[in-house]
């Protein structure tokens, strides 16, 4: 019964929008050709001021062959059209290989209805205006063309098949108001304004696979993952559009984005998450082509908790001018586990939430190349276990973040497998470097460091070294060596230091861990030298630093902790560092004799003893 309230519903509605055409209606139970008067209820032949229906009972085809337009040109031109099915009955308009010479032409829209089918092989069909509305139908096309380009069409709860040939939408929405499928095989689909929101969820996943043939969407193509779900999926063939965006509505999701073959080349790539609700690309094959930028924005929805956005690429090949993960609103991840990848730029930054709203790179295997990479995020990461990162010009690693508490966070970059080729390395964060064979990385231009490189068993070298800032180099392994090119020729920060922690080498040179500036002495300049020092195992002491004549530097002295002192009336209070004891004399050369008992602070009355000197030993 609801079924049919649906019906005659859409059918007056039918006949209100063409009230100056005559009805002329198929009443043969069967089968039967579209030049048959004695089917007609007018008892003539459909023309151009009749609407057209083939909505009564019983299973059949209305065939039109090539003899029909032929023989009967005045019969191809239509007012309108209705092809409406029932739970027992199935109508069918079969475009029986007739051409595209004289194609059947509707002025003023076409309804499909319950069942209803348009089958096409090889032959034409244009809607000229008005809208196509496909409910609970199928339009299968095997060759031919069928234009709607001026014509609103409205796919709901239905399917189009495109086997071959050519289909010409203007206004084509899929999945409106309930889920719908556009498949395409082969042939070409040119759609130039494309909808995909779906507001109620039925038994066909809305959306669009892609099999074969030429998709081509001037208008973008947006996702807008609405109640009734999306999903895009593309074996092969080629879709061609400008900005392709995919977003979950508040309440909607997209249940997936999935390239396996095929070309996808668009202009530009938004990829954004929804309330509660995550999103993310999966390619397992094909080539993903973006002019511009592949955005990738993460979403919160309750503030630290997030909805992540996820680009997964396990295969293929991917290019983009940019490739953007921009976490500000929530976590953004890039994870590549295989496959080749092509930037002019990598950029990923957050101004973060706490703890979260992070940036997370992954790179497990294949080849991410760009001209430059940049992570400018104090939680975010790259994590390379496998593969070859290249960056022709800058790997710029930088971002803090102070959550409030006594740590503060840094952008950390974890090198423990694969290869990494970069021009030139700017690290202002972590830099682990984990163990593994030798000279895994390769470093042409400069590496400079205002923070933390952190290196296992490994035997790295990287390239000129600049010192931009107070740093520290952690040979963390047992077996940790690390070479620079020759860096005497850098400007180093004046005031910065260079600390060398965990070192376990040889004094003399060659042992298990080495650090070495160049292949001789002059590797560093003596200036640079002062600015270098040595922290050895758990001890407080700082060591400064020589370069052997291998380029290899090593500790040399410990440096005296300074005495600190001020002056009370005519008491000098001298403190200094735990580990030391404080000596004396009574002139600069000495001799210096131990204070007895002095620990600090210490106060020395200057009354009786105006010269005193003050030194420590250990």
């Amino acid at each position: 019964m609801e079924r049919t309230l649906c019906f005659v519903g859409l059918v007056m509605a039918f006949i209100c929008a063409s009230t100056s055409a005559q009805v002329n209606s198929w009443t043969s139970g069967t089968s039967g050709n579209w030049d048959q008067p004695s089917s007609w209820s007018l008892g003539v032949l459909p023309n151009s001021s009749q609407s057209i229906m083939i909505t009564n009972s019983g299973w059949k085809a209305v065939a039109i062959n090539p003899s029909t337009p032929a023989n009967f040109p005045d019969s191809m031109t239509i007012d309108s059209l209705a092809i409406v099915g029932a739970w027992d009955t199935e109508n069918t308009l079969l475009l029986n290989y007739f051409g595209t010479d004289v194609p059947l032409t509707v002025l003023n829209g076409l309804t499909l209805q319950d069942g209803a089918q348009i089958l096409n092989f090889n032959s034409g069909l244009v809607v000229q205006g008005g809208t196509i509305t496909v409910t609970n139908s199928q339009i299968n096309q095997d060759g031919g063309f069928i234009g709607m380009a001026n014509a609103q069409m409205n796919l709901s709860d239905s399917v189009y098949n495109l086997t071959n040939g050519l289909f010409e939408g203007g206004s084509v929405s899929i999945g409106y108001p309930a889920s719908a499928h556009f498949n395409q095989y082969g042939g070409t689909a040119i759609i130039t304004n494309l909808g995909l929101a779906s507001y109620i969820v039925g038994p066909i996943d809305n959306g669009i696979s892609l099999y074969g043939g030429t998709l081509e969407l001037p208008g973008g193509m947006s996702l807008l993952g609405e109640r009734g779900g999306l999903s895009y999926f593309q074996a092969g063939g080629t879709n061609q559009t400008t900005q392709v965006t995919i977003v979950p509505d508040y309440g909607g999701f997209i249940s997936g984005f999935t390239l396996n073959g095929g070309l996808l080349a668009d202009s530009g790539v938004q990829l954004m998450a929804g309330y509660e609700t995550p999103i993310n690309i999966e390619q397992n094959g094909g080539s993903h082509v973006i002019t511009n930028t592949l955005l990738i924005e993460g979403y919160s929805s309750h503030g630290d908790s997030t909805d992540p956005a996820t680009y997964n690429l396990n295969g293929g090949m991917l290019s983009a001018g940019v490739i953007e993960l921009d976490a500000n609103e929530g976590d953004s991840v890039f994870v590549q586990s295989n496959a080749t990848t092509s930037a002019g730029t990598v950029y990923a930054h957050s101004l973060g939430y706490y703890l979260s709203h992070n940036t997370i790179i992954t790179l497990a295997g294949g080849t991410l190349s760009c001209s430059n990479y940049t992570t400018d995020d104090g939680r975010g990461t790259l994590n390379q276990s496998g593969g070859a990162l290249v960056v022709s010009n800058l790997l710029d690693f930088r971002g803090t973040r102070n959550v409030g508490g006594p740590t503060i966070y840094y952008g950390q970059y974890t090198f423990t497998g694969g290869t990494l080729t970069a021009s030139n390395i700017n690290i202002a964060g972590h830099w682990i470097i984990g163990d593994g064979g030798t000279n895994r990385i390769s470093n042409s231009g400069f590496c400079s460091l205002s923070h933390t490189i952190q290196i296992g068993n490994a035997v790295e070298q990287l390239g000129r070294f600049i010192l931009a800032s107070n740093a520290t180099i952690d040979l963390a392994g047992t077996t940790s060596r690390l070479s620079f090119a020759n860096s005497s020729g850098e400007l180093w920060a004046g005031a910065a230091t260079l600390v060398v922690t965990n070192w376990n080498g040889n004094p003399s040179g060659g042992g298990a861990e080495q650090l070495k500036f160049g292949t001789n002495q002059s590797g560093l300049t003596p200036a640079q030298l002062s600015q270098i020092r040595f922290r050895l195992g758990n001890s407080t002491n700082l060591y400064s630093a020589k370069i052997l004549n291998t380029g290899e530097v090593v500790p040399d002295r410990v440096i005296q902790p300074s005495v600190a002192f001020s002056k009370q009336g005519n008491n000098l209070v001298l403190s200094w560092p735990a580990g030391w004891s404080l000596q004396s004399a009574t002139n600069v050369p000495g001799p210096y004799f131990d204070v007895s008992g002095a620990t600090s602070p210490y106060t020395n009355d200057m009354t009786f003893e105006p010269h005193r000197f003050f030194r420590l030993r250990q």
